[in-house]
């Protein structure tokens, strides 16, 4: 048992890196979209809409066959979709807006402590030593990295409406990883992605229309139609896909703190295909994220299958 355990903690592991991986260039790739003068609730329509049309071929019999799954709990796949779908990404999306990506990747540190908070709260999961450790490690990690190893841009940085609404978002996406401990086990991954992404389709069709009605109107060229396709393959059916396989292998807590690894694949995406320099903060803040999620995690677990040994 305890190394059956191991495997699926493994791979739930490697799913949650690949998620990450695949996210690292979301931001980057949204940012551009909204400089090129998309309207963020219309990215975020398109970009499931395309994400539905993608999946659904390759789902709707598995669909069919769990609907009554479906239609028994439909209130929680409504939940999910609004939540995961429609409010992260918009509250994501219209925060790049306005704030800088150093200032968003900063708030979207603290989602490992959202997490087990959460998981205090509403689960009854003690928090340990080892875990405000990881924790802490992995936050200093990415500030390193974000900072550029000068701590002295602290305080030039400048609190706006934009990183309230990208506040909203981490708490959105904490709240979304704690949900998935509900998702019931007989309901496959692909066929829960399926339902998930046209509920979140469905809530966000009357935003996007009202949006634009406001007069911003989304005028799709070749460099959008790229963008929005990459965040509906890439981002939103591989990377969410894996990602919510990974923290239903791994558990909410556990997978909290690999969210931090964003602006850590971000910078060796930068380095890899942009040709920026390696510098020395990239590897101290690498370093330590990966040290806190060890410590928080795979420690923890090697502990526990001790224990379960005895």
């Amino acid at each position: 048992m305890p190394s059956k355990m191991n495997r699926e903690f493994a791979i739930g592991c490697a799913l949650l890196v690949g998620a990450i991986t695949l996210w690292s260039g979301n931001a980057v790739v949204a940012r551009a979209a909204m400089l090129e003068g998309v309207p963020p609730l219309a990215f975020n329509f398109w970009r499931w809409t395309l994400a539905l049309i993608i999946l659904s071929p390759f789902t709707a019999s598995g669909v069919w066959r769990q609907r009554r799954a479906f239609l028994e709990g439909w209130w929680y796949y409504a939940a999910f979709g609004l939540i995961g779908v429609t409010l992260f990404n918009d509250l994501f999306y219209i925060g790049l807006q306005y704030t800088t990506a150093v200032q968003g990747s900063l708030i979207m540190a603290i989602l490992p402590m959202l997490v087990l908070i959460l998981a205090a709260v509403f689960l009854s999961h003690r928090i340990t030593g080892r875990q405000i450790l990881g924790v802490v490690l992995s936050i200093a990690g990415v500030v390193v990295i974000v900072l550029q190893g000068d701590l002295e841009l602290i305080r030039s940085l400048d609190v706006n409406a934009g990183d309230l609404w990208c506040l909203a978002a981490v708490v959105v996406w904490a709240i979304q990883i704690m949900m998935l401990r509900w998702k019931p086990a007989e309901v496959t991954i692909l066929p829960f992605m399926t339902v998930i992404i046209a509920a979140g389709v469905v809530f966000q069709a009357p935003l996007y229309i009202w949006e634009h009605s406001t007069g911003q109107v989304f005028r799709p060229d070749a460099n959008t139609l790229a963008l929005t396709l990459y965040v509906a393959l890439f981002a939103a059916v591989i990377g969410t896909t894996m990602y919510n396989s990974g923290v239903i292998k791994v558990g909410p807590t556990t997978s909290g703190y690999f969210g931090n690894l964003y602006p850590v694949f971000a910078a060796v995406l930068a380095i890899v295909f942009l040709g920026e320099p390696f510098e020395w903060f990239h590897g101290l803040g690498g370093a330590l994220v990966l040290a806190g999620i060890y410590i928080a995690t795979v420690l923890r677990r090697a502990e526990f299958t001790q224990v379960s040994k005895s």
